[in-house]
């Protein structure tokens, strides 16, 4: 049992270890990013673009996907966009158990080369399972594929949660779709309530409902 408890406590060390240098470095890409806006610099591709550790390094544990994954209400008819989809977990899982289409965005080349990697070997064409290098911010406010999301997955620092959580307020307000489910992991989306919350693996998971397209 000591032994055992030893593990889960290097465990929680490491995951926690993680997390501060990922957030640490997001701050410091967010000062070199307001510097650069200061000195008149508007270059949209430099490393220091803030949403580029807007979400954790680390990847949502499997167990906290297999939890949520069938409280999300998905079908084959159902449309799922991963913002800060890393290697793509949510949507390989998403679309082998329930036949949805899926869509992922991160701005990280590396973990969407796993993503893509991910995706061909499990035999997912790319119609049914997508990943795209875009800024998360950048397509929740242009891309009309927001508007037309049955589920949206996040896991976002929760500096990033502040804006997506306004963002996403008036982006799937103003859709057609009569229902949108939220699953945020690690941190609570700013402005949104929850109807369940659980935490798995010392990570935070909070289911959010939205029943109607308008906007309280």
């Amino acid at each position: 049992q000591a032994a055992k408890d030893s593990s889960s406590c290097r465990k929680e060390s490491m995951k926690q270890a993680l997390l501060l240098y990922a957030k640490r470095r997001f701050n410091e890409m967010k000062s070199d990013h307001e510097r650069q806006t200061t000195t008149g610099s508007t270059t949209t591709t430099s490393k220091s673009s803030p949403s580029q550790l807007a979400a954790p390094i680390s990847p949502t544990p499997n167990l906290i996907i297999e939890v949520f994954l069938p409280l999300l209400g998905l079908s084959d008819d159902s449309f799922l966009v991963d913002l800060g989809c890393g290697d793509g977990r949510w949507l390989i899982a998403a679309n082998k158990q329930f036949g949805c289409r899926c869509l992922g965005i991160d701005v990280d080349e590396e973990r969407l080369e796993r993503a893509r990697k991910s995706i061909c070997e499990n035999g997912l064409g790319e119609e049914a399972v997508q990943v795209r290098r875009q800024d998360v911010f950048e397509f929740a406010k242009e891309c009309d594929e927001i508007r037309e999301a049955d589920v949206v997955v996040l896991y976002l620092f929760r500096e990033a949660m502040v804006e997506m959580g306004a963002l996403l307020r008036r982006r799937v307000s103003l859709g057609e779709r009569r229902r949108v489910q939220i699953l945020s992991v690690g941190f609570a989306l700013v402005g949104w309530n929850s109807v369940r919350e659980e935490k798995i693996n010392g990570i935070r998971d909070i289911c959010i409902p939205r029943m109607d397209n308008t906007a309280k």
